[in-house]
């Protein structure tokens, strides 16, 4: 059963025993799942270098955040979970530096990711770099080796804030390119198997005086061009015990609109109090349904 489990997950993340879909983002900020595509043009939350590591600039404070990932649990015999750690130390002379670790695990597959990050940034204008180390393991059947890989690779992003664009409301926009390197994750090395470089983009507008942002998101992979759109609004605002509590409302939904055939919607929540930030995102992917939604939290501290 738990063969026909693990195959069960290799059809659902395109992992062909080639690899070549491996160590995809699978749910590593909640607030990010829920805002789609458009978050490449925000990160500002401790997770920002899996998203778009420009971002860590905003970040004024040491940060730290966590997410769990509850994926497909209508999947029998196997319960897949993925987790994430990460950390922004900002105040460096002019860099900012931040580090974060995933980790996915189902059955005999396991795979790590540790990513080192970098940015700065001048006026509106934030660029910043990601060196990222990968590696997975798997058992391999009695009387063989275990397999296991080790390589690294490179991302690099840009973040654009185009201040009081309309009223007191701004326009970002946001570009990263991850993977930039494309290192073969196979075990004998093979182009097959490459990391395909992948490029994503965004634009976002933030209405300061209503507290909602709207933005669109597209992004390239191989021969499959995603679009989405995600929207936040602050719900509900009000003082308790000498600090702020803030509850916000987020969703987004979109398609793959040429190549593979893959669609989603993404509903979620957050809670601000304190220093303190509680983050749920529920995703329904339309083509995978009897394996059921996908459940994430986060919770980010900022000291």
């Amino acid at each position: 059963m738990k063969k026909i489990a693990f195959l069960t997950v290799v059809i659902v993340f395109g992992f062909n025993f080639g690899f070549a879909g491996a160590f995809k983002d699978l749910g590593n900020g909640a607030r990010a799942v829920s805002l789609g595509l458009s978050y490449v043009a925000i990160a500002n939350n401790p997770y920002a270098m899996f998203y778009n590591p420009a971002g860590m600039t905003q970040i004024k404070k040491f940060g730290l955040a966590t997410t769990y990932s509850r994926l497909y649990p209508f999947i029998q015999d196997e319960k897949l979970h993925y987790l994430t750690l990460s950390g922004v130390l900002p105040g460096f002379s002019i860099f900012d530096f931040g580090v974060g670790i995933s980790h996915f695990k189902i059955g005999m597959w396991s795979e790590n990711q540790v990513v080192l990050s970098v940015a700065s940034g001048f006026k509106g204008l934030s660029v910043g770099g990601n060196l990222k180390f990968l590696r997975w393991s798997a058992v391999a059947p009695v009387g063989e080796s275990n397999y296991s890989y080790f390589n690294f690779t490179f991302d690099a992003g840009a973040i654009f804030v185009w201040r009081d664009f309309i009223n007191g409301s701004d326009l970002r926009f946001g570009m990263v390119l991850k993977n930039i390197t494309q290192p073969s994750i196979a075990v004998n090395k093979s182009n097959d198997a490459k990391l395909p470089l992948e490029i994503s983009g965004g634009v976002v507008y933030v209405s300061n005086s209503y507290n909602y942002l709207i933005g669109l998101g597209i992004s390239k992979s191989e021969g499959d061009i995603k679009a989405d759109i995600g929207v936040e609004i602050l719900a509900f605002s009000s003082e308790f015990l000498k600090d702020r509590f803030e509850f916000i409302l987020r969703g987004s939904g979109g398609a793959i609109v040429e190549g593979g055939r893959q669609s989603s919607l993404n509903s979620g929540f957050g809670i601000r109090y304190w220093k303190f930030k509680i983050d749920y995102v529920y995703v329904y992917q339309f083509e995978i349904s009897d394996a059921g939604g996908s459940h994430k939290f986060s919770i980010e501290f900022n000291f």
